[in-house]
């Protein structure tokens, strides 16, 4: 998988802020995170979820990622380590999933779409969680 292209195709969605997400983004991003991340983070995002107990690394508590900022959402960072995962540079190294590959992986088999198609589906979905989670902030 290209993972530049997909981060270059989000670059245009980077651009704009969960407040100028519709609905539609916000509601598909609250199904995968759902999905994909409760039973690590757990449904309130706080690092909670059903499994998290069991990491060295606790997962973190993602509705204060803005606040460890420095007060503006680091909207970059949280989708290149959604695509990435946790080693993407300057991140380290973690038991977080790749869901760029897993969504690239679910675009080409179970929609049976062709490899183009695929990484704007995974980059969308990406970007999905990513406003998701910009809208969850404290």
């Amino acid at each position: 998988m290209n993972m530049k292209a997909i981060l270059a195709i989000a670059a245009i969605g980077i651009s704009a802020g969960a407040a100028q997400a519709d609905e539609s983004a916000l509601v598909l991003g609250r199904s995968a995170y759902g999905a994909l991340c409760t039973v690590c983070h757990g449904d309130d995002a706080k690092g909670t979820g059903s499994v998290a107990e069991l990491f060295a690394v606790k997962p973190p508590d993602l509705t204060t990622l803005t606040k460890r900022a420095g007060g503006e959402f680091p909207f970059s960072d949280v989708y290149q380590v959604i695509m990435l995962g946790m080693d993407a540079p300057g991140h380290g190294t973690s038991e977080m999933p790749i869901w760029g590959d897993y969504f690239m992986t679910d675009a080409l088999e179970d929609r049976g779409v062709n490899k183009t198609d695929a990484m704007y589906i995974a980059a969308g979905r990406a970007l999905s969680v990513t406003y998701y989670l910009e809208s969850l902030q404290q």
